[in-house]
């Protein structure tokens, strides 16, 4: 091999067999908890600092939110419709369209999680059942898993939302919602990754 053509590898990353790629020989990205100070523990997640050491032997502080996970669900009738119910959030300061959703019971599993949800904020129940993923939201500075689901086999009933949560469901196509979200009408991102998700599943995306 010509020293130009080593040259010309390196500078675009390519690696000669036979050598270690430089991604190998670099410090393990990891950290070292050194201390955990709790700031605040509320109704739904906790705040705490960490003094961490960091793989050069510096220190540094971390801030983060503790949350037992959460649960969501993209509930598919035969029809071809899903779900979305519209909620107020306090994030955004204004109502949300999103799939059922809601934060884990600990020690309930996510699949128990879903079902709970989906009835009581639809009044829906289903016979199958299928995990889409698990996705972190935000692993900058929380430890929130959420998992969604595809729920099919719908049986109506009457929904029960919890005390002082005031909500609506509608119904609409699948297409529709993928169409919302490419025109950024929807904008939650759960149910912008479930919707994805679903079209993949069944087809309609490729």
């Amino acid at each position: 091999m010509s020293q130009e053509t080593d040259d010309r590898r390196h500078r675009h990353g390519i690696t000669a067999p036979g050598r270690r790629p430089p991604c190998e020989v670099e410090p393990l990205l990891s950290e070292e908890v050194l201390s955990t100070d709790p700031r605040f523990i509320g109704r739904i997640f906790s705040v705490e600092v960490q003094e961490v050491a960091l793989p050069d032997g510096r220190r540094t502080t971390r801030e983060l939110v503790r949350h037992p996970g959460g649960s969501c669900v993209v509930a598919l009738d035969r029809e071809g419709f899903l779900y979305l119910v519209r909620q107020y959030r306090v994030g955004t300061g204004s109502p949300s369209r999103e799939i059922p959703a809601g934060k884990l019971d600990p020690p309930e599993s996510a699949l128990t999680c879903a079902r709970r949800e989906l009835a009581e904020e639809t009044g829906l129940t289903a016979d199958r059942w299928d995990l889409l993923t698990r996705f972190y939201p935000s692993p900058g500075y929380t430890d929130e898993v959420i998992h969604i689901y595809l729920a099919r086999e719908l049986t109506r009933g009457t929904a029960r939302p919890d005390e002082g949560e005031f909500i609506s469901c509608e119904r609409l196509p699948l297409e529709q919602a993928l169409t919302e979200i490419m025109d950024g009408s929807l904008t939650d991102g759960k149910t912008c990754l479930g919707v994805l998700l679903t079209a993949v599943r069944t087809g309609l995306l490729r």
